[in-house]
């Protein structure tokens, strides 16, 4: 009697233990391909020695040189480098270079995680919906207006172009009926147009699109724990960062409230006494024990030196990569690693236009390093 009790047990237990593996290995199927994939693609990014190096690099021309054994190659073989370098020919094809990485990201992201991917990458959309809008306050042509624009994998080039052809508010109003930003646009531009100008309108942009992605990672079951880190950590630096410039320009607490985004870590109460704080280091004060503590700290040292606050949010950054970094480390087939690799290609894109912008300007390769965002390993 007691064989056949243990018996029993022991065949649960083993459907148990069978019912763990099947659910888990069904879970991470769907990541197994994509995995493989970002972790080839991870490995092709631009180590950060090689950064400095292109940083101490005497001519941009070198630079440029040195990017085709990387996957830059195909990009920017068309740039004519006799009599120097055409700064907006190298922006283009870095723009194309990352459109490429967005649409391929879409092709191997498993199906039902595909419409949150489309969210993350959206904030191209939204940089092309602020360059219509400066384009069109500037009264700049359609063919001018486009200089502002970059190629989106989610967004029509026929809708662009019809965009671009608006000629008023009103008319790019108009042409958005039905999109998701053209709402908290005409918002925007009914309420806070004629006392603030351009900047309200940008502003209210960037917080629809940061509104509307928690909104979505906050709707999902599956994958919510990665989304909830990874994004929530990136909401909580954009607040600092933009409670921190808003300071700095002496706005309001009542002003900036209008433009804080969701948080994740940072308790409601905190903000509030962020946005509250008499200056920029009582604000900084505010976070000192949190997980943002030691960044902000670094950063607002810099920026007693400086004066500039892109210290601080460089510092920032960099923090949130490492941490990006690591949570695809401990989650391995889950969305980490895409959201991991989405982030530093971007950051790699930003660091090459910022090396090559400075270098081509004249400034000194020591400064030039200091503006780069570096630090992906873990510490």
């Amino acid at each position: 009697m007691n064989e056949l009790v243990i018996l029993i047990l022991m065949l649960a237990g083993l459907s148990l233990v069978s019912g763990y593996i099947f659910h888990r290995t069904r879970r991470i199927i769907p990541y197994i391909h994509s995995e493989a994939k970002v972790r080839a693609w991870k490995a092709n990014l631009i180590p950060d020695p090689r950064l400095y190096e292109f940083a101490e690099s005497a001519k941009t021309e070198r630079i440029l040189t040195a990017l085709e054994d990387t996957g830059y190659q195909t990009y920017l073989t068309g740039i004519s480098m006799e009599n120097g370098i055409e700064l907006e020919e190298v922006e283009d094809s870095f723009n194309l270079f990352l459109n490429d990485r967005y649409s391929d990201i879409l092709e191997i992201v498993p199906e039902e995680r595909e419409g949150m991917i489309e969210r993350i990458v959206g904030i191209v959309n939204v940089h092309n919906l602020k360059g219509i809008v400066i384009g069109i306050e500037r009264g700049l042509s359609e063919e001018k207006m486009r200089r502002y624009l970059v190629p989106s994998p989610t967004f029509s080039e026929e809708r662009l172009e019809m965009l671009t052809s608006a000629e008023t508010m009103d008319g790019l109003l108009e042409y958005l009926e039905g999109f998701e930003y053209s709402e908290s646009l005409s918002e925007a531009l009914e309420k806070k147009y004629e006392e603030e100008g351009i900047s309200s309108l940008l502003r209210a942009l960037d917080k629809a699109y940061y509104q509307t992605l928690w909104e979505e990672v906050r709707s999902k079951e599956a994958q919510r724990s990665v989304l909830e880190t990874i994004i929530g950590t990136k909401l909580d630096m954009e607040n600092i960062k933009m409670i921190m410039r808003m300071k700095k320009d002496d706005v309001t607490p009542a002003r900036i409230d209008e433009f804080l985004i969701p948080t994740y870590h940072l308790s409601d109460e905190q903000i509030r006494s962020m946005t509250s704080a008499e200056d920029i280091d009582a604000a900084g004060e505010v976070v000192r024990d949190t997980t943002y503590g030691p960044a902000v700290r670094e950063g607002l040292n810099r920026f007693k030196e400086t004066g500039s606050l892109s210290d601080l949010e460089k510092v920032l950054d960099e923090q949130f990569l490492r941490g990006c970094r690591r949570v695809s480390r401990t989650q391995p087939f889950s969305l980490a690693s895409l959201l991991e690799y989405i982030y530093s290609v971007r950051t790699e894109v930003k660091n090459l236009r910022i090396i090559i912008g400075l270098k081509e300007a004249g400034v000194e390769p020591e400064r030039i390093r200091k503006k780069l965002i570096v630090g992906r390993e873990i510490e």
